[in-house]
């Protein structure tokens, strides 16, 4: 211990003599340390512990399995859920609970607010171990209609429409037109599954128990005490191969698996975004170790003369080793406090930036930050970090050769080997740079095509909102019909609006409609292996506030009313895959079993989402075929408002809202904003990769300059005495310069080499794993390797020009 101490002592006041080495890797190490702390509070928060749930592990998620569903966790029809439910009572998964989605119209006290809620089987809350703060869940008999108007709060809905009135239980509350009793308060904290604020119960009536058509319930359930769920798989995988013989027309291509509510409820490309997070937060960590071991590296070399003494007085390499080792511990050490700041506001940051519409939707979000996980985490990579750097720099002050440096004069500079070391690991940090250059520079290409690029339609001054009209006061296509109507006429009748539409879906936004289609004179193909298109049904002047183009035909006419003759507009992309010969005008296609229509117009394509991985897997711009249908013929039940303005779209938010408090005072419109901000909100999460490797491959791309800069300021340096002699000798100042650059540029040119190997196969590691929404391109790698090794030239043409300026005398006096 005494030596311990005494070591300790001295390594403090060595680093306290360079002040600023030692800012210098405190600073370097927090950020490399932090950002990895940072992604690794991601990680947890949305992968790993995404839910606060008792025994979560053990809640698990069986899903109805197709290659057209992956990514999706509503497949499951109501007849599969009942069959499920029988077949394993006592079998291994117990509370068996479906749920549907369910946005409610909440009316009364205030004015309408839409709420997120969810149909749920009554063993739902069973199957999390979730129980009432107050009064009740749902009874096994409540799920029988008759008995189905009850209703469960959260504690934040509770607090917010009713102000936390501990009698609401047992009163009456109208949801989407129907009285519900309430039967119970949830406790704070619980909004599973995607901050749900209200339940009711899933009534299956007779005709819905037989229902293996409509895949819209997700599923929920827990493994019992002793089962494992590579049990539970191998029981749901009997029952779907079961299911499939029995029922060929519907079930034929279906499967089931089981994963964890973890696993189940994790979004598609999330794991694969964190991953590479992940990896280019090591990259950047390895960079910043290469360059403190070479800054160390550096130091010892001026030290290996004192070094050298030591040995020969009888201090063993033991003690030299140690001491390097606690100069690296110390330094961690310091770094410490500072990396967990870096990472404390680096999680707010990301959670504050996050539009709070989206978050609800994304589980773990709300619990980013520091916890003991995170805190642990962030030690352990200050260990990993002090072990990477801090062994090169014992190892070389070890192993050095007292007598020959007990011969040195000093002058000469480090030995060939040492000197190779540094510019190995410069190499290395230009090769790791550049491969997180190029992913920066993926995922911000890729969200300035999103954002920018012409998706075929025109998101400039153009107000959205949402409308969901309930079945209780809107119960069949006629009511529907009438609401639309006479909505877009008193949103026309507001001032700064130019033109109004609605439709049953708009682009970009989070929801989606496809339908199979039968085209007439063709064989019909079997429900599942039917075309598919994308289903959209429009308003008049659709086409005109959007200003998507109608390139043939016509768009619908106020005449293309239920009595008229169904008909029907296609995209180009439909038009060009179903009659590829032209002459779509004049033919009729259906969908399903609904009427014939006759297709009057062709339009142009629209990307409505970047993100449909069948989108990209179909046609590689994003575009997909598309069927239109006038409103008035097949009326929607949720409608998507787009309004065109002559000025802000926000200002006419009062007068949409006044318009359509006219039209029905009970019905509330919700998701208020622009089209613009739609599409960024669409693409957040891109954006949100293009943020996070921008902030990594900018850390990458310092650390490597000032690497290169450092070594060769070190290197000339250390042959200042050699420089003199050439110049006494004659060599002219540019020749010196020249001399310095060309040592860099072998440098350069082979990390470079390396890096644009590495970043080739980052940039189609990408492409696999981000479901193609990114696209490689070798001539941006191309232009980003030559911009890198301009800027390392630049960095390395200061110290040559310090070595020019050398003064022959005054070096050639250098001791």
């Amino acid at each position: 211990m005494d030596r311990l101490t005494m070591d300790l002592r001295f390594v403090v006041r060595s680093l306290a003599k360079r002040p600023m080495l030692t800012a210098a890797v405190v600073v370097t190490l927090a950020l490399a340390i932090g950002a990895n702390a940072a992604v690794f509070g991601v990680v947890d928060a949305l992968l790993v512990h995404p839910y606060d749930m008792h025994d979560v592990d053990r809640i698990v998620m069986p899903l109805t399995t197709s290659p057209q569903w992956i990514g999706r966790r509503e497949t499951v029809s109501r007849a599969d859920f009942l069959d499920w439910r029988r077949e394993l009572q006592g079998g291994a998964i117990e509370h068996l609970a479906a749920t549907l989605w369910w946005d409610a119209n909440l009316v009364g006290r205030d004015e309408p607010e839409r709420v997120l809620g969810f149909f749920v089987s009554p063993a739902f809350f069973d199957a999390l171990d979730a129980h009432a703060a107050i009064g009740r869940t749902f009874r096994a008999d409540e799920e029988v209609p008759a008995n189905a108007k009850r209703i469960v709060l959260s504690d934040g809905l509770w607090r917010r429409r009713f102000g936390a009135d501990p009698s609401i239980v047992g009163r009456p509350v109208r949801a989407d037109g129907d009285q519900s009793i309430v039967v119970g308060v949830m406790p704070a904290g619980f909004d599973f599954p995607m901050g749900a604020e209200l339940w009711a119960p899933l009534a299956l009536d007779e005709q819905a128990s037989r229902d293996r058509a409509a895949h819209d319930l997700t599923v929920y359930g827990r493994l019992p005490p002793g089962r494992t769920l590579a049990e539970a798989q191998a029981q749901m995988r009997a029952i779907a191969q079961r299911l499939a013989r029995e029922h060929p027309d519907t079930n034929a291509q279906l499967g089931a698996a089981v994963y964890t509510v973890s696993r189940g409820m994790s979004d598609v490309g999330v794991p694969q975004v964190l991953a590479l997070w992940q990896a280019a937060g090591l990259l950047v960590l390895l960079i910043a170790c290469a360059n403190i071991a070479n800054l160390l590296l550096a130091r010892a070399a001026e030290r290996e003369r004192e070094i050298a003494i030591r040995l020969a007085l009888g201090s063993s390499r033991g003690r030299i080793i140690r001491e390097s080792l606690v100069e690296s511990a110390l330094l961690v050490g310091a770094a410490i406090p500072a990396a967990l700041a870096v990472a404390f506001a680096s999680l707010r940051l990301m959670h504050a930036l996050m539009p709070a519409r989206i978050v609800r939707f994304i589980a773990g979000w709300n619990r980013l930050g520091l916890d003991w996980r995170t805190i642990g985490a962030t030690i352990a990579c200050a260990a990993l970090a002090a072990a990477i750097f801090g062994t090169l720099p014992a190892w070389q002050m070890a192993r050095g050769i007292v007598g020959d440096a007990l011969k040195s004069d000093g002058r000469t500079g480090a030995g060939p080997a040492r000197q190779r070391l540094r510019r190995a690991l410069v190499v290395a940090e230009l090769a790791l740079a550049l491969p997180l250059l190029a992913a920066a520079m993926l995922s911000v290409s890729t969200v300035t095509r999103s954002l920018a690029s012409w998706q075929g339609y025109d998101p400039t001054n153009v107000l959205t909102f949402r409308a969901i009209l309930p079945d209780a006061r809107y119960p069949d296509a006629d009511s529907r019909a009438r609401f639309a109507a006479a909505a877009l006429d008193a949103i026309a009748d507001t001032a700064g609006a130019r033109d109004a539409a609605a439709a049953n879906v708009l682009p970009a936004i989070d929801s989606n409609a496809r339908r199979a289609i039968e085209l007439a004179g063709r064989p019909a193909a079997e429900p599942s292996k039917a075309p598919r298109v994308d289903y959209r049904v429009v308003s008049p002047h659709y086409f005109d506030v959007l200003r998507v183009p109608v390139l043939s035909g016509r768009a619908f006419a106020a005449a293309d009313q239920k009595s008229s003759e169904p008909v029907a507009i296609v995209s180009e992309s439909m038009a060009r895959k179903f009659w590829p010969a032209g002459g779509a005008i004049g033919e009729r296609v259906r969908i399903a079993d609904g009427p014939w229509m006759r297709v009057v117009g062709i339009c142009g394509d629209v990307v409505h989402d970047w993100f449909d991985y069948q989108r990209f897997a179909e046609n590689a711009n994003g575009r997909l075929p598309t069927l239109y249908r006038p409103i008035a013929q097949a009326p929607s039940d949720a409608l998507v408002f787009a309004v065109r303005t002559s000025g802000d779209p926000l200002a006419l938010v009062p007068g949409v809202r006044a318009a359509i408090a006219r039209v029905d005072p009970t019905q509330p419109v919700f998701e208020m904003m622009t089209l613009r901000q739609v599409q960024r909100d669409r693409t957040i999460s891109l954006q949100y990769i293009a943020s996070v490797m921008s902030v990594f491959a900018a850390l990458a791309l310092l650390l490597a300059l000032l690497g290169l800069y450092a070594v060769m300021t070190v290197l000339v340096t250390q042959r200042v005495r050699e420089i003199g002699v050439r110049m006494a000798l004659g060599a002219p100042s540019r020749d010196v310069t020249r001399l310095t650059l060309s040592q860099a540029g072998r440098l350069i040119a082979i990390g470079i080499t390396i890096g644009l190997l590495l970043a080739v196969a980052l940039g189609r590691g990408m492409e696999a794993g981000l479901l193609g929404i990114v696209s490689s391109d070798i001539r941006v790698t191309a232009a980003l390797a030559a911009a890198l090794g301009a800027a390392a030239v630049a960095a390395s043409y200061l110290p040559a020009r310090r070595a020019a300026s050398v003064d022959p005398i005054v070096a050639l006096r250098t001791e």
